[in-house]
């Protein structure tokens, strides 16, 4: 088949599933001047642009994501007459299936694959015994209209990707205690899985630490969660009559760890400088108030000092509305960002003027990259320096759980109730109280000698400070009672690193 025919079969569903905003020659006339061009994608990984930085150019281009995660681009024709002819966009989707394809391309490039998330478990209700496919897909169906729409999804993930394989046309009525520790076995030789990836073949690597079995059994305690209420669910409706499907399922003990990712105020003050004018005040605003991405981004004028001394945030996910308080250096930013703005309008919008969705994401990473913070920090973790912040400074647990839209205090304590090691350190050396004359003057004795040691174990990433990897994924007390087969199992895998 020609890339001609390619690209004319690509446009006639392209409509339908992710339509292109610069198809007609009308609609790149309309486009603003910039450097970098606009993208638009044909596949994952798979990208057509206009590149049109001033009145003497306007291309298209294509580009591609290599396989070290940089991207490589090559023009493909004029996209505007501005006395050298043009090409269509149906050519320039052509051109640009051809590069895909060329030997230079596909040796270097990252694996390309149809756009579009996960929609519906991945199973068919085929025949007469009702399944635990039959049972996830019920359930899934009751999950759509009752979780929020990144809950459902990631339920839906998780079930296409550990269940539906092996436990998809098992009669829901044999399902036992012998099929949750295969299931356990699974997950433990299961590689993780990032974004988009495709499945891999059961991992190779060493012995697991301890944080990797932690995450193992955390996948399984979700999966035991959702096959509970995949099984209730087919109970309830007289699906099956047997409890014992669901009455097996029992989760494991695992240790909690809490999120120690968070800012202080100087790498705060370097991830503004590094900002753009509009990220700077989406990342402002979320410093002040704790408040989610989606939060600041639905906020309106009217909800600036509406109904006391801070801001009132919408209803989001299953979060009912709130009222943030803001202390008066953050109140004073606030009614900045109001200033000629109507009632009705959007507290903050993107670079481009619209209402921040996902934008941010790309923004922030290089926000972060360039400013030297940790990789792995996102803009949820301004939500965890905001609340981890507020606890060093001596704010009690069920205030900051209260500015965050928690229900209790439980998860604030869990989360966020330590302290990065230096600022507990900080705590103790101040707030101990002398024992006795005697030992105080043995420490004025040796001050010197104190202070030397100080200086010296002081080290420039704090996060780091007296940190110690943990030797078991078991928390100390736990009400947890797994089935004694499954523990068995997560127990042999915890073996290895036991006695290191």
């Amino acid at each position: 088949m020609s890339y001609e025919t390619l690209a004319a079969a690509f446009m006639k569903t392209e409509h339908l599933r992710n339509p292109c905003r610069f198809a007609e020659e009308s609609q790149v006339s309309a486009l603003p001047f910039r450097e970098t061009p606009y993208w638009h994608s044909l596949y994952r990984c798979r990208h057509i642009g206009i590149h049109r930085p001033d009145l003497r150019m306007c291309n298209w281009t294509a580009r591609i994501l290599t396989k070290d995660k940089k991207y490589r681009q090559k023009c493909l024709g004029p996209a505007i007459d501005i006395g050298r002819g043009l090409i269509t966009y149906q050519t320039a989707v052509c051109r640009a299936l051809e590069w895909f394809d060329s030997g230079e391309v596909k040796s270097t490039a990252n694996e390309a694959a149809t756009l579009g998330k996960t929609s519906e478990v991945c199973f068919c209700p085929i025949g007469q015994v009702y399944t635990v496919g039959h049972a996830l897909k019920d359930y899934s169906e009751w999950t759509r209209l009752s979780r929020s729409p990144g809950g459902h999804y990631n339920n839906l993930v998780l079930i296409n990707y550990h269940l539906i394989p092996y436990l998809a046309h098992l009669p829901l009525e044999d399902f036992s205690a012998k099929n949750l520790k295969d299931l356990a076995q699974r997950v433990l030789d299961t590689p993780p899985r990032y974004g988009f990836m495709e499945r891999q073949l059961k991992s190779k690597e060493g012995p697991l630490t301890a944080d990797q079995l932690r995450k193992r059994k955390r996948t399984f305690n979700s999966l035991v969660t959702i096959l509970k209420m995949a099984f209730r669910h087919a109970w309830d409706n007289a699906e099956i009559q047997s409890e014992r499907p669901w009455r097996c399922l029992k989760r494991i003990p695992v240790n909690h760890s809490p999120r120690t990712i968070f800012l202080d105020r100087e790498e705060c003050n370097r991830l503004l400088a590094i900002s753009t004018p509009a990220l700077k005040r989406l990342v402002l605003a979320a410093l002040y108030t704790g408040c989610r991405v989606g939060e600041l981004g639905s906020l309106r004028v009217e909800d600036v000092a509406r109904e006391g001394f801070g801001i009132r945030v919408a209803a989001f996910k299953r979060s009912p509305a709130r009222f943030v308080f803001l202390p008066d250096e953050g109140m004073a930013f606030f009614l900045a960002q109001c200033e000629g703005k109507s009632g009705q309008d959007y507290v903050f919008v993107s670079d481009m003027g619209k209402p921040w969705v996902k934008q941010h994401i790309r923004l922030f990473r290089r926000a972060v990259s360039t400013a030297g913070l940790p990789s792995e920090f996102v803009f949820h973790g301004l939500r965890h320096t905001y609340a981890s912040d507020l606890v060093r400074q001596g704010v009690s647990i069920d205030i900051v759980a209260k500015q965050l839209g928690h229900a209790n205090s439980l998860t604030v304590s869990n989360t966020y109730g330590h302290f990065a090691e230096q600022f507990r350190e900080e705590q103790i050396r101040r707030r101990f109280s002398p024992l006795s004359r005697e030992q105080r003057d043995e420490m004025e004795r040796r001050a010197c000698q104190l202070a030397k040691l100080w200086t010296s174990l002081q080290t420039e990433d704090w996060r780091a400070y007296a940190r110690t990897i943990p030797d078991t994924s078991k928390p100390k007390k736990s009400f947890a009672r797994p089935a004694a087969e499954v523990a068995e199992v997560f127990d042999r895998a915890e073996g290895p690193f036991r006695e290191i």
